[in-house]
């Protein structure tokens, strides 16, 4: 039989255990985070007043339910399996995510959750949250600042290389009409193909671009009044990989497209073309047109070593060049 001394010691104990689990739950109570529990099978069973401030539900109306009411619909399959995981051995998972307000919005937030063990069974689990939604809108604020940023640097930068690519054509045509109409033609060649709005615009802007390599090549070549020598047309085929070069290493989407073009516009349906010998469809479809543009620009229009041809006469050529040295389809659709 116990002792009074042992049963004082019992009842003492007792007492203890329940003061500090009124310390404990009043100090749950105050936390400044939403503290919410479930059990092992994910029904709320405890609720604090943060998670009242935070969800709009009071302990009454949400105990007894299951977590999956605070969760969006996409979010309940990971609730799901960070519940599983925690329950399979993971102490604890902390991790951004959204959760679901009693009005129906969404809000984002930072939720630690961690399994509670009694007896060394899982009958629980313990969710800590935090609003993020400051911190989650002031990311999206310095990101879209970071993209206005760098779209106007790259637009910037476009400016720059499309003076340099006036500048080469200048010297080698004396006149900066030439870029402006193989853009607009490219543009118009873009949406006569099919092409998305957004991609027309684009190569508009892109295609005056395509010579800017021509900048890096000695005039006693770029202005040569007579046929050139095969070392010569060698030094001038440089123009491509100069002008890649210089539009390279660009995370606008309007420079890497002038890249490519520059690079590609003077490769040819058959694979004869330069710098890389590309055949048929190899070929981007932006170096295919601007291909044809680029040519039909130059046949009708006087330069120091030739006069211009009629219009009929340079279409009549590109006929004759469609399926070697031109795309057929783009030749096709420039005759609409």
């Amino acid at each position: 039989m116990a002792t009074a001394t042992q049963m004082a010691e019992v009842e003492f104990a007792r007492c203890d255990a329940v003061a500090r689990g009124l310390h404990l739950a009043a100090v749950v109570d105050a936390s400044n985070d939403a503290i919410v529990s479930a059990d092992a099978d994910g029904m709320i069973t405890t609720w604090n007043r943060a998670a009242e401030e935070l969800y709009g539900y009071t302990a009454d109306e949400i105990t007894g339910r299951p977590v999956s009411v605070l969760c969006p619909s996409t979010k309940r399959g990971e609730q799901s399996r960070l519940f599983r995981a925690v329950a399979g051995g993971l102490v604890s998972i902390e991790f951004d995510t959204q959760r679901l307000h009693k009005d129906g919005s969404i809000m984002d937030v930072s939720v630690t959750n961690s399994r509670i063990m009694e007896d060394g069974a899982l009958s629980g689990f313990c969710a800590v949250t935090h609003d993020i939604s400051a911190r989650v809108q002031s990311r999206a604020r310095l990101q879209e600042e970071v993209r206005v940023g760098a779209n106007e640097l790259a637009r910037s930068r476009a400016e720059t290389l499309h003076k340099l690519a006036l500048a080469a054509e200048y010297r080698d045509h004396e006149t900066s009409l030439h870029t402006e109409r193989v853009g607009k033609a490219a543009a118009k060649l873009a949406e006569s193909l099919g092409l998305p709005s957004t991609y027309i615009a684009l190569i508009g802007e892109a295609a005056p671009l395509h010579d800017v390599g021509k900048i890096g090549i000695p005039d006693s070549i770029l202005l040569k009044p007579g046929r050139l020598t095969a070392l010569e047309f060698e030094v001038m085929q440089k123009h491509t990989v100069l002008g890649s070069a210089l539009l390279a290493e660009s995370e606008s989407e309007l420079l890497r497209l002038a890249c490519q073009i520059a690079l590609t516009h003077h490769e040819q349906w058959n694979g004869k073309g330069y710098p890389a010998g590309l055949v048929g469809d190899s070929i981007p479809i932006a170096g295919r047109i601007i291909a044809v543009v680029d040519a039909f620009d130059a046949m009708t229009h006087k330069r120091s070593y030739k006069a211009a041809f009629t219009v009929e006469a340079a279409m009549t050529e590109l006929l004759r060049c469609s399926g070697s040295q031109f795309d057929p389809r783009v030749v096709e659709a420039f005759q609409q």
